[in-house]
């Protein structure tokens, strides 16, 4: 094989190498409520909104509420910043963020991020498209 090909082939597989090294540091993982708790570094947890419990204080921009993960386990969230608009119809968020203690000394999830599941986006009861009577006599 030619030296400029294995030089060319060496660099590529290095430089493959780093580009996976340096995207490493940037996922975080999906997890449940236990592993978040038991987790040092920040992590994505996913769960049912319970909307009863939640509140927007509109002072210090601070949305607080719980959620329940599929094994349900309960964790109160706690996101500083505005409030999804989405978020009083949404069934399910993900919360990225980590495992802290609030001022009173109670477990919170404390939350930098958060995606709302949309319901009517991704509703599989959605009623396929059906043409009607007058939309065939436009033609």
């Amino acid at each position: 094989m030619n030296k400029a090909y294995l030089i060319g082939i060496l660099v590529i597989t290095v430089a493959m190498g780093f580009t996976l090294w340096s995207f490493k540091d940037t996922m975080t993982p999906y997890t449940d409520v236990a592993g978040a708790r038991k987790s040092d570094s920040q992590v994505q947890v996913r769960g049912k909104i319970l909307h009863e419990t939640s509140h927007y204080d509109d002072q210090i921009h601070a949305l607080r509420f719980t959620i329940q993960d599929d094994r349900g386990e309960k964790i109160e969230v706690v996101y500083h910043g505005p409030k999804p608009d989405s978020f009083d119809t949404a069934k399910e968020t993900a919360a990225h963020g980590s495992v802290r203690r609030d001022a009173s000394g109670k477990e919170v999830f404390l939350s930098d991020s958060l995606i709302v599941k949309c319901p009517s986006k991704y509703d599989d009861n959605k009623t396929p498209y059906k043409k009607t009577a007058s939309a065939e006599g436009t033609r």
